[in-house]
């Protein structure tokens, strides 16, 4: 028999679990809101080859914002620090490694000297405050290796001619020891040489005729 409180209402019995259950409906209706609206917020983040784009979407509108490649890097390719340099002319410093008083010596005028010394060895031993080196023999043969010319006066004579179109004293010996056959040559070995070409073609030509006569 029903209780009061209604028609057709019933209590539940004691100890019974409640009957009321959330519906599978409403629970998928309530997370897929929950999902949409997380979607929404999201970051959406694309990576391609040429660029970084990060866009965020907001309201449906997209704010892309692009870093081009290699901006900012010094060491990319077209950033600053990457234009090659020209490469300057080779230059002759042997007049700034020499001790000061010193002068440069051509082959043919060091063969000169040491195979005097040579001629003298026998008399200069007896000396104690002289002491030969033990490289003097290395030194002799290496400076008769690149003695090209009969006449060591006549070589140094022709090529001091040089010095008044500002042609250094060791351009001048490089010029007798590597013994060129022309002017182009000449420049070619001594580059130093190439920034006087204009002004010192005709006289070293004569120069290189003159050395070719005294040449062993």
């Amino acid at each position: 028999m029903a209780e009061k409180g209604g028609k057709g209402f019933s209590l539940p019995p004691k100890g019974g679990k409640s009957s009321i259950k959330s519906s599978p409906l409403k629970e998928a209706s309530i997370k897929g809101k929950d999902d949409s609206s997380t979607k929404k917020k999201g970051r959406k983040v694309q990576f391609d080859s040429e660029a970084v784009n990060f866009s965020s979407k907001s309201g449906g509108k997209d704010s892309p914002t692009t870093f081009p490649k290699g901006k900012g890097d010094k060491g990319a390719s077209g950033g600053k620090g990457s234009v090659s340099k020209v490469p300057q002319p080779l230059e002759l410093r042997i007049e700034q490694e020499l001790p000061k008083n010193a002068k440069c010596l051509m082959a043919c005028e060091a063969a000169e000297i040491l195979e005097g010394i040579q001629d003298r060895m026998t008399t200069l031993s007896k000396d104690p405050s002289i002491k030969i080196p033990v490289s003097f023999d290395k030194g002799l043969q290496y400076a008769k290796r690149g003695s090209h010319y009969t006449n060591t006066q006549s070589v140094r004579r022709s090529l001091e001619t040089l010095t008044k179109y500002s042609v250094m004293d060791g351009e001048i010996c490089v010029i007798a020891n590597v013994c060129p056959d022309n002017v182009d040559e000449a420049f070619a070995l001594i580059p130093s040489l190439k920034a006087k070409r204009s002004i010192v073609s005709d006289p070293l030509n004569d120069v290189l005729i003159d050395l070719a006569m005294v040449k062993k």
